[in-house]
């Protein structure tokens, strides 16, 4: 499993709310590295997230065992990118392409290959943006059809505080461009904080998992739930930062959020 993460941070507030530009990336972008998508791309604008200055676009595409996730968030003019694929891909082409779609003053990149996990980062809650905590578990024995699942992603959400801005997308497909042509059952699910995922190799009861919050929580209550969850023979936990550039939130965002619901405090009582 190839996991690729780019965060970009100060760039262009109007490409970060443009639906065709972020559509057109999250489409093209598999193909030019000649990943297959199992779907055609999913696009959730938010404007009024649970913190006033959240707001941008998520988009995902979900692969054969993997998937293309792209967060924008205009108003704190950064964005964060994950792809994540069973087998590689040009990662100094998927830098090019997207930093020329959405260019930036400066940009984080980190790739990782299991069983190599990502470098260690240290994790400071006050300056990053957010934690991304993947999982890898062998002799995975949760749920793997696509109605246990479907409801494990349905009630995940809450039971780590997070807050979801769909219900969970599942889908079964297989890799018919890879050398064994595995087959593989996906979840994704989108939260105001990012996105949830899972990938199941069917065959070999392997399972790929990863969860990236633009909030810190409690780790250890939240792994805790996430490896009952999802139980297996082993799992391998690696816990890195994202937005580590970011430094300093913006939050002047406050008033405008208020003015977009003035009009609750018109309703008759």
């Amino acid at each position: 499993m190839l996991h690729y993460t780019l965060d970009g941070f100060g760039g262009h507030r109007s490409r970060f709310d443009d639906i065709r530009l972020i559509h057109e990336l999250v489409e093209e972008l598999p193909a030019r590295l000649g990943l297959q998508p199992a779907m055609p791309p999913m696009l959730l604008p938010y404007y009024n997230g649970v913190e006033p200055d959240d707001c941008g676009i998520s988009a995902f595409v979900l692969l054969p065992g993997g998937h293309l996730t792209l967060h924008t968030f205009s108003f704190r003019e950064c964005y964060f990118v994950d792809l994540v694929a069973p087998r590689a891909f040009d990662v100094h082409e998927a830098n090019a392409y997207i930093q020329n779609a959405l260019p930036v003053r400066s940009v984080e990149v980190h790739t990782a290959r299991r069983p190599r996990p990502f470098d260690e980062v240290p994790v400071h809650p006050s300056e990053d943006f957010g934690p991304h905590l993947l999982l890898n578990i062998d002799g995975y024995c949760g749920p793997s059809d696509m109605d246990g699942l479907f409801h494990l992603f349905d009630n995940l959400p809450p039971r780590i505080d997070m807050t979801p801005i769909m219900r969970p997308y599942v889908l079964r497909s297989t890799d018919a461009a890879g050398p064994d042509g595995a087959s593989w059952l996906s979840a994704m699910t989108m939260i105001a904080e990012s996105h949830i995922a899972v990938h199941i190799d069917l065959a070999s009861q392997r399972a790929y998992f990863d969860i990236f919050s633009c909030k810190f929580f409690d780790t250890d209550a939240v792994l805790a739930a996430l490896q009952a969850a999802f139980p297996g023979r082993a799992h391998t936990v690696q816990l890195i930062s994202r937005g580590c550039g970011y430094r300093v939130k913006r939050t002047e965002r406050a008033p405008e959020h208020a003015r977009t619901k003035a009009w609750l405090h018109a309703r008759p009582a």
